[in-house]
């Protein structure tokens, strides 16, 4: 399995993006629901948004993630960044593992 680092950069004003967020945060649940995410949420200043996942290549998640009612509407770029987790919480074992 590897691990990504998904940076959302918005593009679009947030009275608009706010529009699109209830449909962005169903479809992360989707991927939530099946293991695939760890933790999502916007930036400080909310200019985009974080997101850990796991996937078996970066083309998979990156295919996946085009389905973000984001992507589709051209609300954000998205940004892969692959890592290796060496360190981590007890309690994560299951994720990391699954």
């Amino acid at each position: 399995m590897k691990f990504f680092l998904i940076e959302l950069e918005y593009l679009v004003p947030l009275e608009k993006l706010d529009q699109a967020v209830p449909a962005h945060r169903e479809f992360l649940q989707t991927l939530y629901d099946v293991g695939t995410l760890l933790l999502s949420g916007p930036k400080e200043p909310r200019n985009g948004g974080m997101i850990i996942a796991k996937s078996i290549s970066l083309e998979k998640i990156s295919e996946l993630m085009k389905g973000d009612p984001f992507a589709k509407l051209g609300y954000a770029n998205y940004k892969f960044t692959e890592f290796h987790p060496v360190k981590h919480q007890t309690f994560l074992k299951s994720w990391l593992e699954g």
